[in-house]
């Protein structure tokens, strides 16, 4: 418990501290956070990271996650260009490899940088527009999971998805939506938004953020036991690896994209 809550505190220091700084090494730092949530994905199925499409894959997270960068002080470039570009060297890998890396390879590799990427560029983009939406986003995040895990532990006596995850609870997922929803109410009267407007759009916010937040960590630990792992990675003590600390927030951003919120 003692190395879990001291690596929060150094990596929180860290993440928060180029967030507040500036758009650029918030930028840099994510971009560093997506390839290894995509070399951890990559390893969970046993890719080479030093292949040729894996090597591939690499550039095109790092670059769809600093395409704000490029936005802002190179040049506009088309997300929907970079994924094609992608997809035609993922593909001509199977011919110059003849057919030792399979479709399957492929099509796996496309989804997880496409997945890891994007949603990653999100996060990029939304603290270019404005700080605070960031911060919402994230301390809600942190409260949902805090929530869950006090309540659940509190109260919680039916699982809420013993086959994928046998200690979360159902009490513990609704006590997590209740927290978020206060701390959210609390953030709204205390600093402005130039993008949730009404208090209607911040319940609204909140609960994509809160609801699927745990969908979507429940969907990481879906994969993991598919793969028979327990951490995605090691490079966090006592927390695991990147893929571990973002999956919840990965799964959120396309959504709040969806709706307008970001992007």
């Amino acid at each position: 418990m003692k190395q879990r809550i001291m690596t929060a505190i150094i990596f929180g220091i860290v993440y928060l501290g180029c967030l507040f700084i500036h758009p650029v090494p918030f930028s840099i730092l994510v971009t560093a956070f997506a390839v290894i949530a995509f070399y951890e994905l990559l390893a969970m199925k046993g890719v080479k990271s030093t292949e040729f499409h894996s090597i591939v894959g690499f550039i095109f997270v790092a670059s769809l996650v600093l395409k704000p960068l490029w936005d802002n002080y190179i040049v506009s470039v088309s997300a929907l260009k970079m994924l094609v570009i992608l997809l035609i060297f993922l593909f001509a890998s199977i011919v110059f490899t003849k057919n030792r890396i399979t479709f399957d390879d492929i099509a796996y590799l496309f989804l997880s940088a496409f997945y890891i990427g994007f949603s990653f560029s999100l996060l990029t983009t939304a603290r270019f527009h404005e700080l605070w939406l960031v911060l919402f986003i994230q301390i809600i995040m942190w409260v949902t999971d805090s929530g869950a895990y006090f309540v659940g532990r509190a109260i919680g006596k039916r699982k809420l998805a013993s086959h994928i995850s046998p200690n979360k609870t159902i009490e513990g997922s609704i006590g997590a939506v209740v927290v978020a929803l206060i701390v959210a109410m609390i953030l709204y009267m205390l600093v402005p938004s130039q993008t949730i407007h009404s208090f209607g759009g911040l319940l609204f916010i909140t609960l994509i953020v809160s609801i699927f937040g745990q969908l979507g960590d429940l969907a990481e630990s879906a994969i993991k036991r598919h793969y028979d792992i327990k951490d995605s990675g090691k490079i966090l003590p006592g927390h695991g690896g990147i893929f571990d600390r973002f999956d919840s927030l990965l799964f959120v951003l396309p959504i709040l994209y969806v709706f307008h919120f970001l992007g």
